[in-house]
């Protein structure tokens, strides 16, 4: 009986290593990508933007009114339509409409809240290079 199960452990054990290393080529390929996206940025408004900014200009670009001054509730409100819209690629949100002054809503569709803050970052990036690829024409992400 233990040599039928020799073979089973062995190939669960490669089946997990492929596994690993698919899980490292898609989060180094996730690295490349946003790295691709914060260079195209940097050269767009000549100064490299973190994670904020690149929240920001989401947010901003989301909310489409054009520029203007914000105050500080609403610049955190622009982050927070960001995350919402960013997160909607990976359903987590889904866009329900615009209030009365052109502010857009989302619906929760599952929770990000079991996640760790470094899995939800690493979710965001991968967002954040899916939206730009979807709505900017002009950033094509090269390997």
């Amino acid at each position: 009986m233990e040599d039928k199960d020799e073979p089973q452990t062995a190939s669960l054990r490669l089946d997990i290593r492929a596994q690993r290393r698919n899980i490292q080529v898609s989060l180094n390929e996730q690295a490349r990508e946003w790295q691709a996206l914060l260079v195209y940025l940097e050269g767009k408004f000549m100064k490299r933007p973190d994670m904020n900014g690149v929240l920001f200009l989401v947010g901003l670009n989301v909310l489409g009114l054009g520029p203007q001054e914000f105050s500080k509730e609403q610049k955190q409100d622009l982050l927070h339509i960001a995350v919402c819209e960013l997160l909607s690629f990976a359903e987590f949100y889904e866009f329900a409409g615009r209030d009365d002054q052109g502010w857009p809503h989302y619906k929760v569709l599952r929770s990000p809240q079991g996640m760790s803050l470094a899995e939800q970052e690493a979710v965001l990036r991968a967002c954040a290079v899916e939206y730009f690829k979807e709505a900017d024409t002009d950033f094509n992400f090269i390997a």
